[in-house]
Formats: structure tokens, C-alpha cells, sequence
């Protein structure tokens, strides 16, 4: 099927092609980033004031709370055992200074040798244009095994981010 003409400008298009780019980039830094628990990275990538909630693992606010479980037993214990956190491709939709992506992610973790999956994910990103650029300001992780939240998640895929009245309440 035929794309439809935009009525964009060319510049217009290149600025939503830039920052697609860029949040896709930002992305995809985020499983080396935890792999090799890159905490310089890890602080480039989420925003002081963020919030990332991990299904089943909890909620963590801000920098501290990242610190906080990159470093903690579960993480570590994954890293000294050999994982990796990889996740598919994002669908993104960008209004403005303001986007969300929406993927699935797995989470490997090596085991006699072989590395099967111990977690598969919903997950769904918000992300704010700043200064610096693009960065994620909230996370949400729903593991997908017997889970509505994590098929609500799913289901937002074409759901852009919430006016930014709602979204600081």
C-alpha cells in the first residue's frame, strides 16, 4: 500500500527521522549498558527524576533507586553468571518533546551453559526531549506469564504519550 504524501516540510520530516534515530540509539545502549552494568551510561540513558518499575522486582526513582538495582543481588547475580537483556525492536510514537516506545524484552541468563530465556517482557518507555536530548524519564516492565498488565501494555502500542497535565499527576 502506498505511503500517503506528507504535508510536512522536508526539514520537519528530518527532525522526526533525527529523533527517531536518536530514542531508537538510546534504546538499544540500554542492554549493553545493563549487561555490562555501565553505570556512566546507565546515568546518560535515564533522567535524575525518572522512574523505572520492574514487574515482580519492584520500583526505582531517580538515580539513587537505578543505583540501586544495577547493584543489587539480583543484577549482580546475574552478571557474575553470564546474561544478556535483549529486546526487539520498538514501535515509537513521537509527539513533539515527548515519546513512548513499546516492545518486548528478554532476559537470558546462563545456565550449565546454555542461556534460556527467565524473563520475557512487556515493556513500555516514556521518554522527554531535555537539554542534552532524548532521555527515558519512566519504564514499565511487566513480565508477559499470566499477566493482564503486561498485555495492557502491548495493547498501547499506538498509544502516544499522555498530555504532560496527566502525566505529572
Amino acid at each position: 500500500m502506498p505511503r500517503p504524501k506528507s504535508k510536512r516540510s522536508l526539514e520537519e520530516r528530518l527532525d522526526y527521522i533525527e529523533d527517531y534515530i536518536e530514542i531508537m540509539q538510546l534504546i538499544c545502549a540500554y542492554g549493553p549498558a545493563a549487561d555490562a552494568t555501565h553505570w556512566e551510561l546507565i546515568k546518560e540513558i535515564w533522567a535524575e527524576d525518572s522512574v523505572y518499575e520492574i514487574g515482580g522486582l519492584g520500583v526505582f526513582e531517580g538515580h539513587d533507586g537505578l543505583q540501586n538495582a544495577f547493584f543489587g543481588e539480583f543484577h549482580q547475580g546475574l552478571m557474575e553468571s553470564g546474561s544478556g537483556h535483549v529486546s526487539s525492536m520498538p514501535h515509537l510514537v513521537i509527539d513533539g518533546d515527548r515519546a513512548v516506545a513499546t516492545h518486548h524484552g528478554t532476559l537470558y541468563k546462563q545456565i550449565d551453559g546454555k542461556f534460556p530465556v527467565i524473563r520475557l517482557i512487556a515493556s513500555r518507555w516514556e521518554l522527554e526531549r531535555r537539554e542534552k536530548g532524548w532521555i527515558v524519564t519512566r519504564r514499565t516492565n511487566e513480565v508477559l506469564q499470566e499477566n493482564a498488565r503486561a498485555r495492557e501494555l502491548l495493547a498501547r502500542v499506538k498509544e502516544g504519550p499522555a498530555p504532560a497535565r496527566q502525566a505529572a499527576e
